[in-house]
């Protein structure tokens, strides 16, 4: 089998190329749909977790809401009982002592109403806080799934694309000798996916924008050997103008 000469072998080192980076931007925007989905699934996740942890701290403070109502009442009764005995009573140290008792009951309820009506507040800002991040929670739910049915059509497309990319580039991959093509994958690995560019008619380099040497610039306008930059390394190529070839 004959070598490819080398204007059929920069040909398809530019077709090969431009399917490249057909290919990476496909993958990068599907790449990119798939982050964002995880990124939003991720935070709908980690605020659904904090979400349950407020619900639960809502109801421990409902239970102990409920056992100081418990206990408030536990002392209303006392102190019922405890006035009921003070009427019953004659010896004037046995009053005293059920009233201090009662006393200190009343003082006591009347701190633990103190915090009932403070919880009681509290509580109800809490529970109206967690309906709204539930609603924007739901809000967030909504927007994921259609997110995801939205972006699942966009990644299907991209995924035919990169199917269809990938039968160009098996095929051009043939028709380039294989030391070509690995010396074209290292360059285009350093270079972010450009390995081979034009040199402008000023002579300078199409990637690293530097001057080269005239002899090279020469050389390339035969277009018969294949030629790199001696900056960047990239392979170069030449588009000859009209006045150029009427020179040759």
């Amino acid at each position: 089998m004959n070598e490819p000469n080398a204007k059929d072998v920069i040909d398809a080192l530019c077709a090969l190329q431009e399917v490249d980076q057909k290919r990476i931007e496909a993958e990068k925007e599907k790449q990119e749909i798939i982050e964002r989905v995880e990124q939003l699934s991720v935070m709908l996740s980690q605020l659904e977790s904090g979400l349950a942890d407020k619900r639960e701290k809502l109801k421990e403070a409902e239970r102990w809401y409920r056992d100081r109502e418990k206990e408030l009442k536990e002392d209303n009764d006392k102190i019922r009982r405890a006035q009921t005995r003070l009427a019953g009573l004659s010896k004037p140290k046995e009053y005293a002592a059920v009233q201090r008792e009662i006393e200190a009951l009343r003082r006591s309820n009347a701190q633990k109403e103190e915090e009932i009506q403070k919880l009681r507040k509290v509580m109800s800002e809490f529970q109206d806080a967690v309906l709204e991040e539930d609603e924007q929670l739901e809000v967030m739910r909504q927007e994921l799934a259609n997110e995801k049915a939205s972006t699942g059509a966009r990644v299907q497309k991209l995924d035919e694309k990169l199917k269809s990319l990938s039968a160009n580039h098996q095929g051009l991959e043939s028709s380039i000798p294989a030391q070509i093509l690995r010396r074209y994958r290292r360059i285009q690995s350093a270079w972010q996916g450009v390995a081979i560019v034009e040199v402008s008619s000023k002579g300078s380099c199409g990637g690293c924008h530097r001057q080269i040497p005239p002899q090279l610039y020469n050389t390339l306008l035969r277009n018969d050997s294949l030629e790199s930059c001696p900056f960047c390394n990239r392979f170069l190529y030449v588009v000859p103008n009209g006045d150029e070839q009427d020179e040759e």
